[in-house]
């Protein structure tokens, strides 16, 4: 990071910058290099080894489609499982459920949610919700452990470098299956579709393989590569169980047209998958 810009570079041939007029924590964890800043524009930005996660002024455009997708396409969810999200603001997102009666965060740096805790003041007080447990622990051991007991899994992960490349793994999403609930849904962070499209192909197999209605979906965040963000629905409840439903109070981005619009895709990419 220079002295006013922050640059990130995830691809060798593609970087954006964002002008930074605060280092607010700088600090290397025992898992990743962890660094909040405050921008000009955009509001204070979580970074994590050098890749924006999130930053206040575009947040609801992943953590509102990541969550709310899967959580209205199931019947009144009650079980609910975020696969890190140490943020905090996927957990603001699924306690505006109300059906929901218990939500567990798999994360395994407990120092993303205390920093994020302090700084990131909207998505705070859910981590104080009696419905919320931290697990600090590697989900693929938690998952092993836990078998059929959720309605609802959503992976809220980094990119896919280092540690969590495992977490875009089949056997990965093999145990997010069998932690499921008949009928029950999941939803993934599931990268680009300019940038990453062999990749997005080889989940949508592995989906196929283990439900019967899974989809990719996609949605605007400007502060991530190519300006957007896609998702994997997995579950075999259709997604589109949850258009008609009632949407929760106080969203910023997600809306019945937004909702359907997400799972209409451009013509190159649906030629691919």
């Amino acid at each position: 990071m220079t002295e006013q810009w922050f640059n990130e570079e995830l691809h060798p041939w593609y970087r954006k910058s964002l002008k930074v007029l605060e280092v607010l924590e700088d600090e290397q964890t025992d898992f990743q290099h962890l660094q909040i800043v405050r921008t000009e524009f955009f509001g204070k930005a979580l970074i994590l080894d050098g890749i924006i996660q999130l930053t206040e002024r575009d947040n609801m455009g992943y953590h509102e489609m990541i969550t709310h997708v899967p959580m209205l396409a199931v019947d009144n969810p009650e079980t609910v499982l975020i696969v890190g999200g140490g943020d905090g603001g996927t957990l603001q997102q699924v306690l505006k459920h109300a059906s929901v009666k218990k939500v567990v965060m798999s994360e395994l740096d407990r120092r993303v949610v205390e920093l994020s805790r302090k700084h990131f003041t909207e998505f705070a007080p859910a981590f104080d919700d009696p419905r919320f447990e931290l697990v600090i622990e590697d989900a693929f051991t938690y998952m092993q452990r836990n078998q059929a007991v959720f309605d609802v899994i959503i992976s809220d992960t980094t990119d896919p470098i280092g540690m969590a490349e495992r977490l875009f793994s089949e056997e990965f999403y093999e145990l997010m299956k069998h932690a499921l609930k008949p009928g029950g849904a999941v939803s993934t962070q599931c990268e680009q579709m300019y940038f990453d499209t062999q990749l997005i192909k080889d989940i949508l197999a592995v989906a196929k393989r283990l439900t019967q209605n899974p989809a990719y979906y996609y949605s605007l965040v400007p502060t991530y590569p190519g300006g957007g963000i896609g998702f994997m629905y997995m579950s075999d409840t259709p997604w589109s169980n949850g258009l008609g439903k009632t949407y929760p109070q106080g969203l910023n981005y997600l809306n019945p047209e937004m909702h359907r619009a997400a799972f209409a895709l451009p013509e190159f990419f649906r030629r691919e998958l």
